[in-house]
């Protein structure tokens, strides 16, 4: 049986090596609070990063908490820009991926896993290379 948590994301484990160069935050997931369906995180996104696309075997939704960001979604990595204060779903094997439009401010979204109860259990599958920053001439 789980047991009633409240988990601070500011003193948890910063996973950096999961969707470089994201910085997340497992708060609420099988091994922190014993949670047998959900995933839940906080991310933080560097002024102009970019995840690796990838997709999920489970449903993935995010609430952008601070920041503008640009959604690359499907196979034709479609465009769409979101906002501070909304929400996104995607379903399951949904190829998907994100970039901070900011090239000065940190972007941050509060993320959760559906019916999976760890990012182990996700069946994350990376569709392209670690993004990487552009090299200044």
């Amino acid at each position: 049986m789980s047991t009633f948590a409240i988990v601070d994301s500011e003193k948890i484990g910063k996973d950096v090596t999961y969707e470089p160069p994201l910085v997340i935050a497992f708060g609420v997931d099988k091994h922190s609070v014993g949670s047998k369906t959900i995933t839940m995180g906080r991310t933080i996104v560097p002024p102009g990063g970019r995840n690796p696309a990838h997709t999920h075997t489970c449903e993935a939704a995010f609430f952008v908490r601070k920041g503008r960001l640009k959604l690359y979604i499907g196979e034709e990595r479609k465009e769409y820009v979101v906002e501070e204060n909304q929400f996104v779903f995607v379903p399951p094997g949904v190829i998907h991926g994100l970039e901070n439009l900011s090239t000065t401010d940190t972007a941050e979204l509060i993320f959760t896993y559906g019916n999976c109860p760890s990012k182990d259990d996700a069946g994350t599958t990376f569709v392209e290379k670690p993004w990487q920053a552009p090299t200044k001439v």
